[in-house]
């Protein structure tokens, strides 16, 4: 495993590490363009763009760099399996900054490795929602409406990860 370096706080990093902020702006605006810059298209070989994804700010923040995004409701499947691949390539184009990285995402669920961290993902849902359900704190309309949705995104999440 790569030596990881993150700092959460202006003023905390080492000298040999002074343009540490800075570093994480610059990937912020990277993944950002990458997002909504062009791509290679797998089967023409040609450069398609993603209009779909909408960028609201990259930053610096905590130590991390921030994108905030929005997905378009038609594509949400192909932006977020882009949105994988765009941080999949950042980890590995800056290894040393993966946890600032991670730290900064959104939607760290895209990067799963394993249908078992899927499933783990999602029985962490349903505990809090069955826990919440046997205290009385969740009505059974809300339960079977959550119920639906973390069924749907176990599905989701599968296919944003290629795991059917």
């Amino acid at each position: 495993m790569t030596e990881q370096i993150y700092y959460s706080m202006w003023g905390t990093e080492k000298e040999e590490h002074e343009s540490y902020f800075n570093d994480m702006h610059k990937i912020a605006e990277w993944i950002g363009y990458s997002l909504i810059g062009p791509r290679t298209n797998a089967f023409t070989g040609k450069l398609d763009t993603l209009t779909g994804i909408t960028i609201l700010q990259t930053k610096e923040k905590f130590g991390s760099p921030r994108v905030y995004v929005n997905f378009s409701e038609g594509k949400h499947l192909e932006e977020a399996q882009h949105y994988r691949h765009v941080y999949q390539t950042a980890i590995q184009l800056f290894p040393h900054y993966q946890k600032a990285i991670l730290e900064g995402m959104d939607y760290r669920e895209y990067l799963f490795e394993t249908p078992e961290q899927v499933t783990k993902h999602i029985q962490d849902q349903m505990k809090w929602l069955q826990e919440g359900r046997a205290m009385g704190q969740v009505s059974n309309d809300f339960y079977l409406v959550r119920l639906d949705a973390i069924q749907a995104e176990s599905i989701f999440l599968k296919k944003v990860c290629n795991f059917t």
